[in-house]
């Protein structure tokens, strides 16, 4: 007997047509922004690979269950972990099969894309960095409701936080009053949250006319982590510290507290993302206070909100304080 044959996938035609899953989207779904020879060539492999593009909105319209898909970069982060706990517990409310993928590195993202696609799952939430707006754009081009965190995109759904302004004032509070300079600690490839947050840093320097230059390229890792703080503490006596995890805070304070820094009149930590280990420190960590299973909950409930509805577009921001502790004055 003849081995049935595999329906094409937009992965294929993209494949085939030399271009990225963005541009098979726009083509298929009949946006404008391609260039001619590029929309022929995304045309000929549909023809050639017999692409039935209507096959996902068929299989949808007979779904019983409501099937959402969470695309993260990976669940042993605690922070990670705690959104999706929140995301779980709305979605048992409501009764949603939750499929979660995984995304290691930028090369990941097209093949986790054309799995949720070939799903035909009813929603999607986005939790990860490795995604951009054009990634976004293949799932709503193909309209499934998605929802992105921290991601704000004014074109898509959204759930975001403001921080900004606060990281704003905290540098400019250092510079004005505390004259103390800032440190940056970046995690190599740590993705587009972190550089936001460096961004805030770098633009207020700039505001002093000064150019930020205190960067500190540090692993994915404590254990790493702490020797090269360690090494920067035996040169350097004070300084604000900013990381986005409190686990490399922790790394650099407990690298400093060992060489006898006085914490917090010299130098000074504080971490974005705070989680129950900031509780746990001595002195205890500053951080911003983020309910991360609060905040994976409200995006379930936007996303339902889509699914329910008629409407394309749902923004919330969601308010958080900077929780000053043991380690900043």
């Amino acid at each position: 007997m003849a081995q049935e044959k595999k329906q094409a996938t937009i992965y294929d035609v993209a494949y085939r047509a030399h271009t990225s899953l963005a541009t098979a989207s726009r083509v298929i779904n009949g946006k404008d922004n391609v260039a001619e020879p590029t929309r022929q060539k995304v045309l000929k492999a549909i023809k050639e690979l017999n692409y039935k593009p209507n096959a996902m909105a068929k299989g949808l319209a007979m779904q019983k269950n409501t099937n959402v898909a969470i695309i993260v970069p990976e669940i042993n982060y605690t922070y990670i972990s705690h959104v999706v706990a929140g995301l779980m517990d709305c979605a048992k409310k409501y009764g949603y099969d939750c499929l979660i993928f995984t995304t290691e590195n930028r090369a990941d993202v097209n093949k986790v894309l054309n799995k949720v696609l070939s799903l035909r799952v009813n929603g999607v939430i986005v939790f990860n960095d490795y995604l951009d707006e054009k990634d976004v754009g293949v799932l709503t081009d193909f309209e499934i409701p998605t929802v992105t965190i921290g991601l704000d995109l004014k074109t898509k759904s959204s759930v975001t936080w403001h921080y900004k302004n606060q990281i704003k004032e905290i540098v400019d509070n250092c510079l004005n009053n505390k004259h103390k300079e800032v440190f940056f600690l970046k995690v190599k490839n740590s993705g587009k949250m972190e550089q936001r947050l460096l961004n805030a840093v770098i633009e207020t320097y700039h505001e002093h006319q000064k150019e930020f230059k205190n960067i500190i390229e540090v692993p994915d890792s404590y254990k790493e982590t702490y020797p090269i703080m360690h090494r920067h503490f035996l040169k350097h006596k004070q300084g604000f510290y900013i990381a986005l995890r409190d686990s490399i805070a922790i790394a650099a304070l407990n690298a400093a507290m060992d060489l006898k820094k006085d914490v917090p009149n010299d130098v000074e930590i504080m971490a974005m993302i705070g989680t129950k280990y900031s509780e746990l420190t001595r002195p205890k960590l500053s951080s911003f206070d983020i309910d991360m299973r609060g905040l994976g909950y409200e995006s379930m409930e936007v996303l339902t909100k889509l699914i329910q509805s008629d409407k394309k577009i749902i923004s919330k921001k969601l308010p958080f304080a900077f929780i000053q502790r043991g380690t900043t004055k």
